[in-house]
């Protein structure tokens, strides 16, 4: 009986105005494709939170052969203390929930307010503008509510499940469990308040014809902050432990260190200057809150009474980056097909939500495991040199470079819009087609810069510049194979085919994927950790690299016309085929 009630009251209320705005501002504000009458792919919520809940997973699945009983047996570790070597993890939990809780912050604010077609809807309507103000407000609880427990919800179950691995006790299990919770949930909430209170702030202050350029470097800064505290991983939790006496004034500028410490206090387990920085926590959230709301209900007052007026200044930045593409079509783009496809493919991912979304959470991801591994490269080594040369450390820019290769060539199977696509079937010759090296240089010319240029410079840094050129070289050529390898046979513009149907050996080509993850990311840097102290040994991988290198090359060269020719539509494989004499 009572269930019905709730129910009838929870449907009636939906009914009413204010239901319908909070329905119309939670959809706004997840909707991931554009317009569901859009083709193409349009990412749900359960696809969403499914990326913001992937990093927490699998940072735990990896931590079972750290904290494994028999493991430590094998290694010869005994009456290990697990809440001490626990630690650095559950810091680095901390982290990757306000990190990811703060980039989806940043990322949905422009979804967060209501944009120019709600204004054209809403306004005229009988309805008031508190009620518009309460029905987003409340949204904007339930995205804070969902992304919190969403982004750490794995980490919450499987964490306190490997940590207590070696125990077999229950009450551990719970008690670290909710210790664990309740700062990875605080984190999370901190991060998504600060985040917002700083670009509240910024509509509230800015002028409207400045806010959309200025609040973009605002949340550039953001960005680099949260990424900067999760790389810190690898070296607050060793500093947090040694400190003696009262805190230092850099932990008050890193709020991480409050809610770890806050975990260490409920665990008897903190000291002096742990036990002053976790009484910060609370009258810290609490002040951030009674601050975001205050410059959110300034920023939403001021930005919806303006909405009307602000024009949309969509074309400033491909103007803007006409340049860059100018000094690619004379160094590195070679035909008229690869400029202006070039020029496609790039701008999609810029501006499509999806494909961003989605190269977002292969980029988080790639951060997260390169986070990891830095963070045990450093732990137990005896210098910063020995750290670098750690399989550990060798590995980060091999698992970037993967992720982020695999990643787009994935991201390259989806359409954008494929009722557009009848301008490349007129104008593109299907038997010339140049879709390999096009999608080639949209993966390598951004990556392989990049990634070149820091771990060239670290390595200088840190291990001379022989060692840095011979890392960074086995690097370049792995990224070079690897994305001949993915490109084999690729006869599909970029973002202008309907998506591959289901074949058999689907699942044989996602099982490759995780068999050449280990080769690329876990056995190359292991050779080369000790290969590096005799270079000649690296001369061990030329007949790899010859052979990654004509395999794809006699493939390509020995493909059917067919298999040569461009296509715009993926067709399902039939076993069967009907002779259909009768018609």
């Amino acid at each position: 009986m009572l269930r019905e009630i709730i129910q009838q009251e929870w449907e009636y209320q939906r009914e009413q105005p204010s239901g319908r705005l909070v329905n119309l501002f939670v959809e706004r504000i997840f909707r991931g494709g554009g317009d569901t009458d859009a083709e193409g792919l349009d990412l749900g919520v359960g696809l969403v939170l499914t990326f913001l809940a992937m990093p927490g997973g699998f940072v735990s699945v990896f931590l079972f052969d750290k904290y494994g009983s028999l493991l430590q047996w094998l290694r010869g570790l005994g009456n290990v203390d697990p809440l001490q070597i626990a630690f650095s993890d559950e810091y680095f939990f901390i982290v990757l929930s306000m990190t990811v809780t703060g980039v989806v912050a940043v990322w949905r604010w422009d979804a967060i307010f209501p944009d120019r077609r709600d204004y054209m809807n809403l306004a005229h309507l009988p309805i008031s503008s508190r009620t518009i103000f309460l029905a987003n407000l409340t949204a904007v609880l339930f995205l804070l509510v969902l992304v919190a427990i969403d982004v750490n919800a794995a980490s919450c179950v499987l964490f306190p499940m490997v940590v207590s691995a070696s125990q077999m006790t229950l009450p551990f299990f719970v008690k670290f469990g909710l210790v664990h919770a309740a700062g990875v949930l605080f984190g999370s909430v901190f991060a998504f308040l600060a985040v917002f209170s700083v670009l509240g702030l910024v509509m509230a202050v800015a002028p409207p014809t400045w806010f959309r350029r200025f609040s973009n470097y605002v949340r550039g800064i953001v960005v680099v902050y949260l990424v900067t505290l999760l790389c810190t991983s690898f070296a607050i939790p060793s500093l947090l432990q040694r400190l003696k006496g009262s805190a230092p004034a850099w932990t008050f500028l890193l709020p991480s260190c409050w809610f770890v410490s806050l975990c260490q206090m409920l665990r008897g387990r903190a000291n002096p200057a742990m036990l002053e920085l976790s009484k910060l926590c609370i009258p810290a959230l609490f002040a951030l809150g009674l601050i975001a709301f205050a410059t959110y209900a300034a920023g939403y007052r001021r930005h919806f009474v303006q909405i009307g007026e602000i024009a949309d200044g969509a074309g400033i930045a491909a103007h803007k980056a006409a340049w860059r593409f100018n000094l690619l079509d004379r160094f590195v783009l070679k035909s008229p097909t690869q400029r202006g496809c070039f020029r496609f493919v790039v701008l999609t991912l810029v501006r499509s939500e999806a494909h961003r979304l989605m190269m977002t959470g292969v980029a988080g991801l790639a951060l997260v495991l390169a986070s990891q591994s830095l963070m045990n490269a450093f732990d137990g080594a005896k210098s910063a040199r020995d750290a670098a040369l750690t399989p550990e450390a060798l590995s980060i820019p091999f698992i970037v470079t993967f992720l982020i290769v695999i990643g787009l060539r994935v991201v390259f199977e989806v359409p954008a819009e494929l009722r557009a696509n009848w301008i490349f079937q007129l104008t593109l010759d299907a038997e010339r087609q140049e879709c390999a090296s096009l999608a080639r240089r949209v993966i390598l010319t951004p990556v392989l810069p990049l990634v070149s240029a820091i771990t060239l410079g670290m390595y200088i840094y840190f291990a001379g510049p022989w060692l840095a050129l011979l890392h960074t070289a086995l690097v370049v050529m792995w990224t070079l194979l690897l994305t001949n390898i993915l490109l084999i046979r690729f006869r599909k513009l970029p973002f202008a085919c309907s998506l591959p149907v289901f074949k058999q050996y689907s699942i044989v080509i996602v099982i490759a994927f995780c068999f050449g993850f280990l080769i690329y990311a876990v056995s190359t840097p292991d050779f080369e950790s000790s290969a590096l102290l005799h270079p000649l040994q690296m001369l061990g991988l030329l007949p790899v690299a010859v052979v990654a290198w004509l395999v794809p090359r006699y493939l390509d060269k020995n493909a059917i016309a067919l298999e040569k020719r461009l296509i715009f539509e993926e067709a399902a494989v039939h076993t069967v085929e009907r002779l259909r004499l009768s018609e």
